[in-house]
């Protein structure tokens, strides 16, 4: 009899741990959180690669951009965090435009987020793989390997460590930031101590200083830096207390970029000097700026540590990209949106393992089809381009979501009238931040040419990408609608 019982509770055991029910699970704080946020940002990358492009392109302007850009995303933060506290369904910005929009504009903006993300997440593969040849050619002198191995080698890590818990990818995501932000970090305090040709850049906080040069090509320059801050709410499952967690994690995330890229930003002009901008401005190389000052103010050594600490950056960035991704497809797949074995989360790691191994086997289609489109060029020369390009789009996509999300906020605080929330957080901070976005969304148009760099037609006919996806995914609501009801009633989860 004992024996029956024991087989029985070892079937039912088994049931519960094979059945599709099993919930992502996690014990994220805020630190963890915060680490994923920023880890997305890749501030090494920021600094080493954009950074030097933005003062090419603005000069002192810089300064004003980055702090424009925090409290922009600051307002935004306002609306966006207010709303996680009663639209408590995973799935960011696909929960919270659903919730505000409805079903059809929420699955739309849901397919927009996630092609975004993977147009992110699948082109820098590409830089990855460049980066890590250069870094073994170059720097170590090893055998020359094509770019492409490199990146399916990486592609392959991160789907391992994206695999197991949440808390996992929290920490290799944290040793990663915490090199390159160290780096960035001696290096600010070694220009500080030192002065500089000209000493601190005071120009830059004049209205002529911060004026100049294209500022509204900074400004969304500035904006591509806090890549991911939006991120926070899609660990809602995993996190140890969501209604807490979330916002603090955004917030401090935000201000702590913000701070982070100020200080950066600040450093390089006083190591660069007046001189030196004016150079930067006419023409001057900027892809080895950061390693050139860097080398001149702190030692020759550093310029190698920095081809190292790339490559770890650029890694937590595709890591927290693939955590995204994936936890988009689990929550389309939990609502059968999408196929529902994407739904089904580890039965020990509570990872959504099987959406995870789909986002790692279109990792490795990526990374072939950009080899092959590029002649399988082992230099990646080409396949960089590439990278440079559908990054660019993936930018405007995530512009285009936030104005979208900040539409949403205003129209669910406009339906469900919350007790205890004034108007700052409910309207006229998400109205600000739409304001803004809007502004910024208007400027990447105007500019696309210099953020995709195809060419101004070409570049804007790949944003033809944005109202193409979305619109699909309003249509296959409907379809649904009509179709399958029971599961157009689950979109959202609502």
């Amino acid at each position: 009899m004992s024996h029956s019982t024991s087989a029985e509770r070892h079937e039912s055991a088994l049931r519960t741990t094979t059945e599709p029910s099993i919930e992502l699970r996690g014990q994220l704080g805020v630190g963890s959180i915060l680490f994923s946020v920023v880890a997305w940002a890749a501030p090494l990358l920021v600094v080493v690669g954009l950074m030097p492009s933005m003062i090419a392109f603005g000069g002192n302007g810089i300064i004003a951009a980055l702090a424009v850009s925090t409290v922009i995303l600051l307002l935004f933060s306002v609306g966006y965090t207010a709303v996680t506290r009663y639209v408590e369904r995973p799935g960011a910005f696909y929960a919270y435009i659903t919730a505000g929009l409805g079903k059809e504009i929420g699955l739309g903006g849901a397919f927009l987020a996630m092609s975004g993300y993977l147009v992110l997440l699948l082109s820098t593969w590409a830089a990855f793989g460049v980066y890590g040849r250069a870094l073994v050619v170059d720097t170590f002198h090893g055998p020359d390997v094509p770019w492409y191995f490199y990146g399916l080698l990486g592609a392959l890590l991160a789907g391992v460590a994206a695999y197991r818990k949440i808390e996992f990818s929290a920490k290799t995501l944290g040793v990663a930031l915490i090199l390159e932000v160290v780096l960035v970090l001696v290096f600010n305090l070694r220009v500080f101590f030192d002065g500089g040709p000209g000493g601190p850049p005071l120009g830059a906080l004049t209205w002529d200083g911060a004026s100049t040069g294209n500022f509204g090509l900074v400004l969304l320059f500035a904006m591509l830096c806090f890549g991911g801050f939006e991120s926070s709410a899609i660990y809602r499952e995993e996190a140890k207390d969501p209604n807490k967690t979330i916002p603090r994690a955004t917030y401090v995330a935000v201000v702590l970029i913000g701070l982070f890229y100020l200080v950066a930003a600040w450093a390089m002009l006083t190591a660069l000097g007046p001189q030196g901008v004016a150079d930067a401005r006419a023409g001057g190389a900027v892809a080895s700026m950061f390693g050139d000052l860097a080398a001149s103010y702190v030692g020759n050594v550093v310029p190698g540590i920095i081809n190292v600490l790339v490559i770890s950056s650029t890694f937590a960035c595709l890591l927290a990209q693939h955590n995204a991704v994936a936890r988009y497809a689990y929550s389309l797949g939990k609502d059968g949106v999408l196929p529902r074995t994407l739904g089904v989360a580890h039965a020990r790691h509570h990872s959504p393992f099987v959406a995870s191994i789909i986002v790692t086997a279109l990792e490795f289609a990526a990374i072939v089809a950009i080899a092959a489109g590029t002649a399988f060029d082992p230099a990646g020369t080409d396949a960089f381009t590439v990278y440079v390009r559908l990054n660019g789009l993936g930018a405007i996509v995530v512009v285009a979501l936030l104005v979208l999300v900040s539409v949403a906020v205003l129209v669910y605080f406009q339906h469900h009238k919350v007790p205890g929330r004034g108007v700052w957080k409910t309207t006229v901070a998400p109205a600000l931040a739409l304001g803004s976005l809007a502004i910024v969304l208007v400027l990447s148009f105007l500019n696309v040419d210099a953020l995709i760099g195809a060419g101004p037609i070409a570049s804007l006919a790949f944003t033809l990408f944005i109202p193409l996806v979305w619109v699909g995914g309003i249509a296959y609501s409907r379809w649904l609608k009509k179709a399958k009801p029971a599961v157009y009633q689950k979109i959202g989860r609502q």
